[in-house]
């Protein structure tokens, strides 16, 4: 049976990073698209270094799955409002470079894809940062691909190496820990989930030969 080629676009955030190791430890053919290096890289593994602007003029080589872990750090505050100044540049980024990059993949003979999304994503939301990631799932959807996996996770738990340190992070993580016996039924999909977990899953998934569309939450993320 012919290697799955699998390429991972966001490979320096949580979970795009967590997906690398987990294909590479399974010992599969990956390769990675980003829009800058990534560091301590080993030198078996091939990278594509792309101004997502510039899709278009990308010579895209053919893979069987494509993971897309790719979005704009937020402040906590602006999960629930986006400022005005920002708004263009997050649609940009959490929108178009997703959906120009799963098209162009597909153009060039993806059959899988797997993207990450946020808990709550609804297209018709009246929140920007919700509405902008149900409307980005649903054109994924409409592109053709014949497996398709949404994972939908909250608060990812995990090393953010590259970032500020923010001590609301650490605080709200705490709290949301001692609340978390009391989050269950639809609030269980809220828990704070670890990157890994989110990231497992997602391979598992794109990996178990279904076809079709999964969404993916808090119980799949735990159960994978």
């Amino acid at each position: 049976m012919e290697e799955i080629r699998s390429l991972v676009i966001g490979a320096t955030g949580l979970v795009g990073g967590e997906i690398l190791k987990i294909i590479k430890e399974k010992g599969g053919d990956v390769s990675l698209l980003s829009r800058s290096p990534l560091n301590n890289k080993s030198d078996d593994l091939k990278e594509y270094i792309l101004n997502f602007n510039k899709i278009d003029e990308f010579n895209m080589p053919k893979f069987d799955h494509i993971y897309i872990s790719i979005g704009t750090r937020l402040d906590t505050s602006e999960l629930i409002y986006i400022k005005e100044s920002k708004r263009e540049k997050f649609i940009e980024v959490d929108y178009s470079f997703v959906i120009n990059l799963a098209k162009k993949a597909f153009t060039a003979g993806a059959k899988s894809i797997a993207v990450v999304s946020a808990i709550g994503a609804d297209k018709d939301s009246s929140n920007l940062y919700l509405q902008t990631k149900g409307k980005m799932e649903e054109e994924i959807k409409l592109i053709g691909y014949e497996t398709v996996v949404i994972a939908q996770p909250g608060h990812l738990l995990g090393n953010r190496p590259n970032d500020k340190f923010r001590f609301e992070i650490p605080l709200m993580e705490f709290g949301a820990k001692l609340f978390e016996p009391l989050m269950v039924g639809p609030l269980k999909n809220l828990r704070f989930i670890s990157a890994f977990k989110v990231g497992k899953a997602m391979f598992n998934f794109m990996n178990s030969n279904k076809k079709g569309i999964f969404k993916l939450k808090y119980e799949e993320f735990m159960n994978h």
